[in-house]
């Protein structure tokens, strides 16, 4: 039955009343940082801040019983500064399409579906975004885990802040091979990420979610597998995100389905991220909402368009790691 419009496809033709999914995609990231509740919505202003104790004080001292105190001042806090970007859908039916689903013609609710694909596609490309390095579209798409946490650590900035300058911002980054020598696999990607996490760890605060192509994610599964044996994050499997945990860290493919073929973290690499130092920061009603329908003056149509503003922030990825292959 190609080619029926949306109107068939939602109209009483004695057809399944749930139609098929082949819009949404796998969305790990995004779905952890609602369940973390590291989405979060702010009260205005030009930009969006996050503050940072950068530097150690510099005049911590030994001395003898009567000995002058060195006293003194360095800086030891600053503040990134990040600029919002703007994300819509719109979702447009007109008169026609209306009285065509109106009454026992009405199997579906036309509007409603269009409304969910809108949804699922907006989060779709959400995800694209968060996982990415926030120079798609122009430089348009919002930042992403890759924005932040880098291969290359001692070049660029994020924040307006140097990581050059600002050491204490940067994350860890470990070309495996080259490491430990030999690319990564079952036998040995426990003991890589346990390499990884200890350079990050500080007491309770270490990276409880691993990102993960699928090169790496197979070899962690193979690993487990091979132990028959399987520790699982609970929250993760109830919401049908498959996982496996290592080292304390929930380890889930980046990739999988994507009906939208937006790109994902390549294959052969993972990041290792403590979700307290990433959030979403949504404005105020614009948290991906729908602003006041709008009707066209011209035409018999009428347009929903679900709007987000804000930007994902970091305030600083040194508890952070990437691990890579190549």
């Amino acid at each position: 039955m190609a080619g029926l419009s949306e109107i068939q496809a939602v109209t009483w033709e004695y057809r399944e009343k749930t139609p098929s999914d082949a819009i949404s995609d796998n969305i790990p990231f995004f779905y952890a940082l609602k369940k973390k509740g590291r989405i979060k919505v702010i009260n205005g202003g030009r930009v969006i801040w996050e503050d940072i104790r950068y530097a150690q004080n510099a005049f911590v001292q030994h001395i003898d019983p009567t000995e002058e105190i060195t006293i003194g001042y360095n800086q030891t806090i600053t503040g990134f500064e990040y600029s919002p970007k703007i994300i819509v859908v719109p979702v447009v039916v007109n008169a026609l399409e209306r009285a065509q689903n109106e009454g026992d013609a009405q199997f579906l609710d036309l509007l409603d579906q269009r409304n969910q694909a809108a949804d699922d596609s907006l989060i779709n490309v959400m995800e694209a975004d968060v996982q990415g390095d926030g120079t798609s579209y122009g430089g348009k798409a919002f930042a992403g885990v890759q924005t932040y946490i880098v291969t290359n650590t001692s070049s660029g900035s994020y924040g307006g802040l140097s990581r050059s300058s600002y050491t204490a911002i940067r994350n860890v980054s470990v070309n495996a091979p080259s490491t430990f020598t030999g690319s990564t696999d079952s036998s040995n990607i426990e003991s890589r990420l346990r390499n990884c996490k200890n350079q990050v760890i500080r007491q309770a605060d270490a990276p409880d979610l691993c990102l993960a192509g699928s090169t790496y994610y197979n070899a962690a599964c193979d690993a487990m597998s091979a132990k028959q044996r399987f520790t699982q994050n609970k929250d993760m499997i109830e919401a049908n995100f498959d996982n496996v945990v290592i080292e304390g860290m929930t380890m889930v493919l980046a990739a999988g389905k994507q009906f939208s073929s937006l790109s994902r973290i390549a294959a052969d690499r993972c990041y290792g991220i403590n979700t307290n130092t990433f959030s979403l920061k949504m404005y105020k009603n614009y948290n991906f909402e729908p602003v006041k329908e709008r009707v066209s003056v011209n035409q018999l149509v009428d347009i929903a368009i679900t709007v987000g503003i804000g930007q994902l922030t970091s305030n600083g990825s040194g508890l952070d790691f990437v691990m890579y292959d190549s």
